[in-house]
């Protein structure tokens, strides 16, 4: 994350003005685009949504942005196991240029504004075919901005041999951990976020509520089995496999549940 990313956290904190204070900063997050279709239903709700959301366990490490229409796993905790509801970002990340060898520890990431923003610290892995699908879990070490030919991409480097070849398009998905025969971090996505959202703030990682530094976010997602809403793939990014074998859609280029 750049030094100045965090702005409002290195200057919010720790000390005390008697007049007033303009703060300005700026930055780049991502855009933003339409990727739903429009279905004429009446006075029936497009979205449904559970009774309270859940803290996002998985935050984006700097300014970054999730997108309507990605998923996510939302957790309601009905039986007291998780310590209160959660939501998980489905985090994936398009290759923009071909991985020739398997002893490679740098990838590069398509960067659009449109596409999920890898960090430092993040694990990722290839996407596998199936959400029960294992693979290796890769700690990004870096990221640098960087461009590829004509088109802006995220230089990461890998904490260790990527141990496989990949296709330009080939999507990575957020992993459960590093290391060998790992799942991806969402296994079960059953909500959407139905509509842009931006994470400004240096997030608060530690598992324990109460202690920590950063900020916490809190969400409440759109059902997927529940609403009736329809992503126009025309119009999203690619996802991963497993993501879209579970369309129920028969219409080309529709995707749904």
């Amino acid at each position: 994350m750049a030094a100045a990313d965090d702005f409002y956290l290195k200057h919010g904190y720790g000390g005390s003005f008697g007049g007033r204070t303009l703060i300005q900063a700026h930055g780049k997050i991502g855009g933003h685009r339409s990727v739903f279709i429009n279905l004429v239903s009446g006075n029936k709700d497009a979205f449904v949504y559970p009774p309270f959301g859940g803290v996002i366990t998985n935050p984006f490490k700097g300014r970054a942005k999730v997108y309507a229409g990605d998923l996510c796993e939302y957790d309601p905790d009905t039986y007291g196991t998780s310590k209160g509801q959660t939501v998980k970002i489905l985090k994936y990340f398009e290759l923009a240029k071909d991985v020739s060898a398997t002893t490679d520890t740098t990838v590069k990431f398509i960067r659009d504004g449109y596409h999920h923003i890898p960090f430092a610290g993040d694990i990722v892995m290839a996407a596998p075919a199936t959400f029960a699908g294992t693979g290796t879990g890769l700690t990004i070490t870096s990221v640098i901005p960087s461009v590829e030919g004509s088109q802006d991409v995220w230089e990461v480097t890998l904490g260790a041999e990527i141990g496989a070849t990949a296709k330009k398009g080939d999507i990575f998905v957020e992993a459960a951990k590093a290391g060998a025969k790992t799942t991806a971090l969402v296994t079960k996505p059953n909500a959407w976020f139905d509509r842009d959202n931006d994470f400004f703030y240096e997030p608060n990682l530690n598992a324990n509520p109460e202690e920590g530094d950063g900020a916490r976010y809190f969400y409440t997602p759109a059902l997927i089995k529940d609403s009736k809403v329809i992503l126009n793939l025309a119009k999203c990014n690619k996802l991963p496999p497993a993501v879209l074998a579970m369309n129920t859609r028969t219409e080309a280029g529709w995707f749904g549940l």
